[in-house]
């Protein structure tokens, strides 16, 4: 007789040994991942920084530091980060790899793979918090309110197992890694602006604050936020805990109802039982031979290929179109009917927005494309065949190029339905040179990353590693009417996006006479444009490895 290894449950002490080589296993590769750390350390600790240097000395109403009210929101969004989006595409990753499927046939058990990944969540949330805190505390006079740290545990406790089972949630409902992926960044990070996350306090429209309210991200930020608040008592918020605590049981429920262990594929479409049906068998035609090939058709072509492999990617599709449209609609709602440095809200955030596609799809979209293609071998191959490399890279260029004007065209559609902002002609050309200046700039310094940096993910830690904070350091991403300190200014005039957002905004003035302003700011651009390429030809000039 035999039995069903499944059936055979390992001592305790092999379960322990299992789980703590399972979540050293995942601590080390959330520690090799650039995106995940970025967004879970770095991006808190970059807003904390500029935010506590715009208000500068300003106190709360009891006395305290602004800042100690900052730590607690930008904490939970490293949280969130780590127990959620982390958790989610990291499992979505194992599954689809066949890592999932190939532990059930090992003697550790199903309750130990879930444990460790999301021990390792939780050491990166923990790591988060640690971080802001000792960053609060050693430079912005933030103060450990030690009575309400029994209350902080707590809520971190319960805050990470709500953000996990819902992670595990959205795994367990997705079929790739690439739909976990943008569901769970395009779920958060709108979700942070309208629970008192990264914007503290505003009054946001109804419809906004009731989702807010029945989402458990705002009660978590609150839940924490009173752990930090200075006076007496425990710190406990049994209200927004028991939110939380409803919300963990509805993610447990639906991650226990759905989760599977096997790869669910994209090879074909699903059979009527359920599973994947097997692709259809490709059948090769005979060759046809053709004549020589003009420039611009290769060129058409690898313009073709590159918008292809865009539109597969569908969070570089959400952060370079959807997330500017987004923020575009929510922002308003935000700061009311009021004005930015002396603009109109609308027209300064359609230039803000404008400029952070063009920017997105330059230097982190085309450079994350291009490191990827050079290390699954697609680049060194190029070198074997008759199309000349630099269709292909001009091919990825114009691909950012169309998408960034994709982007400035529905951006301007809902500025002009929302807030009434109208382009005279003289306006619209001037945007589109800016348009295609900045979009040229930056994929000529994401260009000059790639050739620059030998691995992928190095180019990725870069990229987001400098755009965001440079967003708002250049104040594409504004907050209220805060004047940006000198340091952080001459920062901002060194740098491309501050001067692209300058000639954007002068391209929306209903005056035209603007626009006699921009010319040493688009060459600023074009400089950056040029000392890029000159990296980009020097170093396509040493043998490739």
């Amino acid at each position: 007789m035999t039995v069903d290894e499944h059936t055979i449950t390992p001592p305790a002490w092999t379960r322990s040994r299992h789980w703590s080589a399972l979540s050293g296993h995942a601590i080390a590769a959330f520690l090799r991942n650039p995106m995940a750390a970025f967004f879970t350390l770095v991006f808190p600790l970059t807003f904390l920084v500029i935010v506590a240097a715009l208000v500068g000395d300003q106190r709360t109403e009891t006395g305290a530091p602004v800042a100690q009210m900052l730590i607690a929101p930008f904490a939970v969004f490293g949280v969130a980060q780590a127990s959620f989006t982390m958790l989610a595409v990291d499992t979505a990753a194992l599954r689809e790899s066949g890592v999932l499927m190939r532990l059930r046939g090992t003697p550790v058990s199903a309750s130990t793979v879930i444990a460790a990944r999301i021990t390792a969540a939780a050491v990166a949330s923990l790591a988060a918090v640690l971080l802001l805190t000792a960053a609060g505390t050693a430079f912005y006079g933030v103060d450990i309110v030690w009575h309400k740290v029994p209350a902080l545990v707590a809520t971190l406790i319960l805050g990470i197992a709500c953000l996990a089972a819902l992670g595990l949630a959205l795994t367990s409902l997705t079929r790739t890694v690439l739909g976990a992926q943008t569901l769970a960044q395009g779920i958060l990070i709108p979700l942070a602006f309208i629970s008192e996350v990264f914007i503290v306090g505003a009054r946001l429209p109804d419809p906004l604050a009731v989702t807010g309210s029945l989402l458990p991200l705002k009660h978590f930020a609150r839940a924490a936020a009173e752990t930090f608040q200075p006076g007496p008592g425990a710190g406990f918020s049994f209200g927004h805990l028991a939110v939380l605590a409803v919300w963990t049981v509805v993610g447990t429920v639906v991650a226990v109802r759905w989760f599977g262990w096997s790869p669910r594929g994209t090879t074909g479409p699903p059979s009527s039982t359920g599973t994947i049906a097997p692709a259809p068998v490709a059948t090769l035609s005979e060759p046809r031979l053709t004549g020589p090939v003009s420039g611009l058709a290769l060129l058409a072509g690898q313009v073709h290929y590159a918008l292809l492999g865009l539109r597969r990617d569908l969070l570089s599709v959400f952060f370079t179109v959807v997330f500017p449209a987004v923020l575009l609609v929510l922002f308003p709602s935000v700061f009311g009917d009021t004005s930015v440095h002396g603009v109109p809200v609308g027209r300064y955030l359609l230039a803000g927005m404008i400029t952070y596609a063009v920017a997105v799809a330059g230097w982190v979209n085309l450079p994350e494309s291009m490191a990827g293609a050079r290390a699954a071998g697609i680049l060194k191959r190029l070198r074997g065949t008759p199309l000349p490399y630099a269709y292909h890279v001009a091919g990825r260029v114009l691909s950012a190029l169309i998408t960034a004007v994709a982007s400035t065209l529905l951006l301007s559609v809902l500025a002009a339905a929302m807030f009434g902002v109208r382009l005279r002609p003289p306006s619209v050309l001037m945007l589109a040179v800016a348009v295609v200046a900045g979009g040229c700039c930056f994929a000529a310094l994401g260009l000059a990353l790639v050739a620059v940096l030998p691995l992928a993910r190095s180019v990725v830690a870069v990229t987001l590693g400098t755009l965001l904070p440079l967003c708002f350091v250049s104040e594409v991403f504004v907050a209220g009417q805060a004047t940006m300190p000198s340091w952080l200014a001459a920062i901002a005039d060194v740098f491309p996006l501050r001067h692209l957002l300058t000639v954007v905004l002068a391209a929306t003035e209903p005056d035209t006479a603007a626009l006699a302003t921009v010319w040493p700011h688009l060459g600023v651009i074009a400089a950056w444009t040029v000392a890029a390429a000159a990296v980009v030809l020097v170093r396509a000039q040493r043998p490739t490895s």
